[in-house]
């Protein structure tokens, strides 16, 4: 596996991003997939008002009316001075897209930002998938893998 090149533009990475996010907040099946995406650690990110999204590894600009739930980007630093100020913050947060041949695989953790400054951002789940372009559109190869971060 390798990052991803230059070859797939940052819009098509957004759109796969958005993509996986739509499905994860919702709970639906992706493109070419027949089970809803359900990751395990959802409810407790769903416990704030809005979902805080990491703007690290962004690609493209992501459409976010449409979501079922409120979805704030932030950077780093804003959720760690959301977390000293409110309490622990659970977010949402995309790794570094990687390519595999003519596949890419996107990976979407759940994270918790804990409010006191001596502590680590700390994993909880995950949920990677991997898009391969058919028929010009992008659809799911195999079912989504869940982790534990």
């Amino acid at each position: 596996m390798t990052d991803i090149a230059p070859e797939l533009p940052d819009e098509a990475l957004g759109h796969l991003q958005e993509t996986l996010l739509r499905a994860v907040l919702s709970r639906e099946s992706l493109p070419g997939g027949g089970q809803p995406v359900d990751l395990p650690d959802l409810p407790f990110v769903l416990r704030q008002p809005a979902v805080f999204l990491s703007n690290e590894n962004l690609a493209g600009s992501l459409s976010l009316e449409a979501l079922p739930v409120p979805v704030h980007i932030l950077s780093q630093e804003d959720m760690v001075e959301e977390a000293r100020e409110s309490g622990d913050r659970a977010y949402l947060h995309f790794q570094r897209t990687q390519e595999e041949g003519d596949a890419v695989r996107v990976t979407l953790e759940a994270k918790i930002i804990p409010q006191d400054p001596g502590q680590h951002a700390l994993g909880l789940s995950g949920v990677q998938v991997k898009f391969r372009k058919v028929d010009g559109q992008w659809v799911t190869v195999e079912d989504p893998r869940f982790l534990a971060t």
